[in-house]
């Protein structure tokens, strides 16, 4: 019975850790330079990112994403500055 309980415990914990949103320390600096822009520029709350690329060319960091906002809009990102400034173009109805 005392295991039962103790892996009842557990499942729980494990539940509950796994339904927690992300730490704002989780979260890269460049994404939360990225998500202040898109708000700032483009009124667009930021639900999610796909199609991540982080790639180091020398001493420059290259950030290249797609940027899904809550509001249904899209928007490819682009940083090849080494900055925390964005390239932002809205995605439209064509595939980009």
């Amino acid at each position: 019975m005392k295991q039962l309980i103790t892996t009842g415990a557990l499942l729980a914990f494990a539940i509950m850790a796994a339904s927690q949103p992300l730490l704002a320390e989780d979260i890269p600096a460049w994404q939360l330079a990225l998500q202040g822009q898109l708000l700032a520029e483009k009124q667009c709350n930021l639900n999610y990112l796909t199609n991540v690329k982080v790639q180091e060319i020398g001493a420059i960091t290259s950030i290249e994403a797609r940027a899904h906002c809550v509001n249904g809009q899209a928007y490819d990102v682009r940083s090849m500055s080494g900055t925390d400034k964005f390239d932002i173009r809205e995605c439209g109805m064509t595939v980009c």
